[in-house]
């Protein structure tokens, strides 16, 4: 008996069970290629960071040989204390000084450095052009993060934020290993952003001999460590403008025992104190990383080597000691590159320095003329 053409005829497709193994193959492949696609991804964000910091540490050394000495960083306003007799100019970063070496001129000449209106004029007055510009260069793309400042105070500015901070060594009152205790006398910072107060009368620097030494000049006959060991600038990630970022690193902190501000403070008691009790502060967190020519020490255009990379930073107790002195704060810095952060050096050159770093080594890289050895394999 023969079989009609429609019985000979197969069904074809997929089983269930077949449909769910291929289902369950390319979950698997997913989840297997998607770590590498986003390790490839990080890899050419931290080339980009990488890129950034040598094109801002080119243009340091372009303005030294210009000028002679590092870029300035003009952190408090001339006219702020009672004697009103100073002129008005100040607060500007030392970002603003080196954008004419980044291909940045007309930015530059648009800048009014005679003349400046504080807070209250940051995005309506003469630099306001300036305020809203944004440097891509002064900006890492592993942040992520951007910042008006809105969630404290008087309302939000679009200005231009910035990832990048220049090294001020350690804070004046802190004693590093081997140091004297110098009391009220404290010495200039040791880092290589030279530094203005710009008010020449004591104000907020209530004692003499912590005013006396806010005001720094760096050149390069000053960093006798060194250019290839000693640090110029890594990063800082930005607030998102709350100042109660649940990323930690994100906030500016202090300690409710004050001892980041205490004279003579050791610098590990003051390490310990702060990776144990950091606590933020919002006022200050809000506008961290917020505009990277404008400042008046709250937007940390500085950092120092005192605290590991990415540790959450801490500032001073008191605004009035930064204000002082903003070197004086030991924020460090702080990045989204995993396990640590790009610093770079007088040299040019850029290091990738773990969470983990020898602490010694870390705040050797931090002075220009400490004298120390840093051994390559510490960091």
């Amino acid at each position: 008996m023969s079989c009609s053409p429609s019985s000979r005829q197969q069904r074809s497709g997929f089983t269930l069970i077949e449909l769910l193994v291929v289902i369950a193959i390319i979950a698997v492949l997913i989840a297997l290629l998607l770590p590498a696609v986003q390790a490839a991804r990080e890899a050419a964000r931290r080339s980009q960071c990488t890129n950034n910091l040598k094109q801002i540490t080119l243009a340091m050394a372009n303005y030294i040989d210009v000028f002679s000495v590092t870029p300035i960083h003009e952190y408090r306003y001339a006219n702020e204390q009672s004697d009103k007799t100073h002129g008005a100019s100040g607060c500007h970063s030392w970002l603003c000084f080196i954008t004419p070496f980044m291909e940045q001129t007309t930015l530059y000449n648009s800048m009014n450095f005679s003349y400046t209106e504080e807070w209250s004029g940051l995005t309506t007055g003469v630099d306001a052009t300036v305020q809203k510009s944004r440097v891509s260069t002064f900006l890492c793309p592993s942040d992520g993060v951007t910042t008006t400042g809105y969630g404290y105070g008087d309302g939000a500015y679009d200005v231009g934020n910035f990832d990048y901070v220049g090294n001020t060594g350690h804070p004046r009152n802190i004693l590093m290993p081997g140091d004297q205790p110098h009391g009220d006398n404290f010495p200039y910072l040791t880092g290589v952003i030279t530094m203005s107060r710009m008010y020449i009368d004591i104000g907020s620097c209530h004692i003499a001999g912590h005013a006396a030494t806010t005001n720094v000049v760096v050149n390069l006959a000053s960093i006798t460590d060194g250019l290839s060991n000693t640090a110029a600038v890594s990063e800082s990630l930005v607030n998102d403008g709350s100042g109660n970022s649940p990323d930690p690193r994100r906030n500016l902190n202090y300690t409710p025992s004050g001892l980041s501000q205490a004279i003579d403070a050791p610098a590990m008691a003051v390490v310990r104190d702060g990776l144990a009790n950091a606590t933020n502060w919002q006022p200050w967190s809000a506008v961290k990383g917020l505009t990277w020519s404008y400042t008046d020490a709250w937007e940390r255009h500085v950092y120092s080597h005192l605290l590991p990379p990415n540790a959450a930073p801490i500032l001073t107790y008191n605004t009035e000691n930064f204000r002082c002195s903003e070197g004086d704060a030991p924020m460090n810095p702080t990045g989204n590159h995993p396990g640590g952060v790009n610093v770079s050096m007088m040299d040019g050159s850029v290091r990738f320095v773990k969470n983990s770093v020898n602490l010694p080594a870390w705040w050797a890289m931090g002075t220009r003329n400490g004298g120390e050895v840093i051994s390559s394999d510490s960091y």
